[in-house]
């Protein structure tokens, strides 16, 4: 299989997964064959990245259904037992018995909704993630119907930011898994969500609530987009929004920063005691990736001044290797595990590295992601499939995911499958002429509602 053959797969596999109501994380007969919204907003952040460069109408209209699907499953009241809060989008969906059956054959059931679906809201990090893509996906097709349609939640998730996702009041978001809760849930609730990826060497579980460094930097640009959005039509709520974002980046880079192999870079997460959790990890630069880019300048949540020593530090031997790309844990960490049941401490995920390749092209660092991408590819290559992760073991092979239990890595996931699609999508001078003319075309065709038309965005939340 070459680079072409791959990418051909990519979109097939895209195109499997989809459903009426958008993405399924993984493939129906997997264990994660269900929506997720976490990995739904990436999903078509990917696609819409490559929408860009190589359009595709398909791909753009099942992300259209996905985003309005995730819109009607937002939180709208509290729930103790299954995570919900009012504007906090979901983290997982399923309906069918088979989808349903794992979840409720654990020793604590996950809750089941009067209707006879599980909705779980157990993810800190689907509600900026969500309102990135809801954004970029309004930015790209200019849907104007589309985005009447979800401004209510938009403005809904941007609170939920803002209130309860700020937990104890100090700018950043945090989570908990409440003790009162008799159903089951997630203790870890951002992306490495398995409960050893946080443990440390002792086996000590760190206080609540944790804040996780990479959902700051997706609060932090959820809140910049919308806060200049806003700043045309609600300049109060605009404001407002923009005053958060600019408190939380000062926060962030007071409180997360630290020096590693003489190298700036941040910690894993704060617990709930404010305390550094300083395992080296690969989520940091997932902050280089949620960026904000003007005609005059790309920021994100870190400080410019530390973003080379970010990038240095990617690419030392402990995080980066030459043919798999960049771990989810560092080998020098007490907890990194170098086996086949490594799920986050130590193994490689497409969707990372994907994401930390675009973030290293969003500031320029060429031969960095140019270098990450040739070492991402070599894997996929191999197992010839856009699987969910994998281990390179101590004699250099690699290996899929196998837990004690027998889960294995699902083989055709949605995210690695987007991830792929946009490793393997090269933009050209072709394409920087056309693309333009081609978006204009689009949003002729779409419905268009000039900007003087649009009612009262907001009530000033």
């Amino acid at each position: 299989m070459n680079n072409a053959a791959l990418r051909k797969l990519a979109y097939k596999s895209l195109l499997e997964l989809a459903t009426s109501q958008g993405f399924n994380a993984s493939g129906k007969d997997e264990v994660f064959g269900c929506i997720f919204g976490r990995d739904s907003a990436l999903t078509i952040l990917k696609i819409l990245k490559v929408h860009t460069h190589k359009p595709s109408l398909e791909l753009l209209e099942i992300s259209r259904k996905a985003l309005l699907t995730l819109v009607k499953l937002q939180g709208r009241e509290f729930n103790l037992e299954s995570g919900e809060q009012p504007g906090k989008f979901i983290h997982e969906f399923r309906k069918s018995e088979k989808e349903k059956e794992r979840l409720l054959s654990l020793k604590k059931p996950w809750y089941v909704y009067p209707d006879d679906t599980i909705k779980n809201y157990d993810s800190i990090d689907s509600t900026p993630l969500t309102l990135i893509a809801i954004y970029k996906y309004w930015q790209i097709s200019q849907d104007s119907e589309f985005l009447l349609t979800v401004l209510p939640a938009v403005e809904a998730g941007l609170n939920w930011i803002i209130t309860f996702g700020d937990m104890d009041k100090d700018d950043l978001i945090e989570y908990e898994l409440p003790k009162e809760r008799t159903h089951g849930g997630l203790p870890v609730q951002s992306w490495t969500d398995s409960h050893e990826s946080l443990m440390d060497k002792f086996g000590k579980f760190p206080k609540y609530p944790i804040a996780p460094v990479e959902a700051q930097g997706y609060a932090w640009l959820a809140l910049k987009l919308w806060g200049n959005f806003y700043l045309q039509h609600s300049p109060q709520f605009g404001q407002k929004l923009l005053a958060q974002s600019q408190k939380l980046k000062s926060v962030f880079n007071k409180k997360f920063i630290i020096k590693d192999s003489g190298h700036f870079y941040a910690a894993q997460a704060l617990d709930g005691n404010k305390n550094k959790i300083k395992t080296i990890t690969g989520n940091p630069l997932l902050l280089l990736w949620a960026s904000f880019t003007s005609t005059k300048h790309t920021a994100c949540i870190i400080d410019d001044e530390y973003i080379p020593d970010f990038v240095k530090r990617a690419f030392k031997e402990d995080l980066f290797d030459k043919d798999a790309g960049i771990r989810t844990m560092s080998t020098k960490s007490p907890t990194f595990n170098p086996s086949q049941n490594s799920y986050h401490n130590g193994s490689f995920w497409p969707i990372l590295n994907g994401m930390v390749h675009e973030g290293l092209e969003n500031w320029g660092f060429k031969l960095e992601a140019n270098k990450l991408k040739e070492a991402t590819i070599k894997p996929l290559l191999y197992f010839k499939t856009p699987i969910e992760l994998y281990i390179k073991n101590e004699l250099g092979n690699y290996q899929e995911f196998k837990s004690p239990s027998g889960q294995t890595s699902c083989k055709v996931q949605a995210w690695s499958a987007a991830a792929m699609l946009d490793l393997l999508t090269e933009e050209s001078e072709f394409d920087n002429f056309f693309n333009p003319l081609y978006l204009f075309w689009q949003k002729i065709l779409l419905k268009y509602n000039p900007w003087k038309t649009l009612p009262a965005l907001t009530k000033n939340l």
